[in-house]
């Protein structure tokens, strides 16, 4: 297959206008974007206020708290198991 001058190719009306639409919609979106961009540029940084840090931190503690309390039960259930398990190995 060779394309050249002469070479043909076929597009229904629905696909150029898809095509155009499209194209229209990325164009619309980024111009869009840059100017949000823009206006973020402007306004002033966000800053943590000490209130959404207390919260955030405790949030991490009790996280954390409630994890160490699943694992003291883990090892609360593998203890009994492994006890077993070692005088099963005895006899």
């Amino acid at each position: 297959m060779k394309i050249s001058e002469g070479t043909e190719f076929k597009i229904d009306l629905k696909t150029v206008i898809a095509i155009i639409m499209i194209t229209t919609t990325f164009v619309g979106m980024y111009y869009t974007l840059q100017s949000d961009i823009e206006e973020a540029k402007k306004l002033p940084p966000s800053e943590i206020k000490r209130m959404e840090y207390d919260l955030k931190q405790e949030w991490q503690t009790k996280h954390i708290e409630d994890l160490e309390e699943k694992v003291d039960q883990l090892y609360d259930w593998y203890d009994p198991l492994r006890i077993r398990k070692t005088d099963k190995k005895k006899k």
